[in-house]
């Protein structure tokens, strides 16, 4: 891997831990930081370890409710699709980035078929764990927005503009 190592941290809104691993820069724009992970490689979660299938790119605003983690086949194989997170704005400090996940997600396959997942878990942890009524606002302007940049092929999702389409 090349650039700078990022360690990233997220957790529950309770504070407990959800996700951790290392990651690397590729770039730093304004309110965007984009780092990269590759296929193989271990990263920590609730549960344990899991190994991931896919080369990572990972966007991460420091303005944004969520984030946005694109997945590549290994070896420059293709496209698999993204994996979107409803999250607090990332807090940056030059080594470390950290969130709080929100449990709403959005899958977008390489066709672009979006799917929201984890509508119940968001809404038994808003209740369980306290969530604001400005949280939960938040939290679902932000699904809706990546809803509306992925069907149009905007931002992180412009390269699905330029994948080829399944064949029926």
């Amino acid at each position: 891997m090349t650039g700078k190592r990022i360690h990233v941290r997220s957790t529950k809104y309770d504070g407990s831990p959800h996700w951790e691993f290392d990651s690397w820069l590729v770039r730093e724009e304004g309110p965007l930081l984009v780092t990269s992970n590759h296929a193989g490689q271990e990263l920590k979660n609730w549960k344990g370890s899991w190994r991931t299938p896919w080369d990572t790119l990972n966007h991460f605003w420091s303005d944004r409710w969520y984030n946005v983690m694109l997945l590549e086949k290994p070896n420059r194989k293709g496209l698999e699709g993204f994996y979107c997170n409803v999250t607090t704005p990332a807090e940056y400090d030059g080594t470390s980035v950290r969130y709080v996940d929100l449990d709403l997600d959005l899958r977008v396959s390489a066709q672009g078929k979006l799917e929201v997942l984890d509508e119940d878990e968001f809404l038994d942890n808003s209740k369980r764990m306290g969530y604001s009524p400005d949280v939960i606002e938040h939290a679902r302007n932000a699904l809706d927005e990546l809803v509306r940049l992925a069907a149009a092929a905007e931002g992180p999702f412009a390269v699905l503009a330029r994948a080829p389409s399944e064949s029926p």
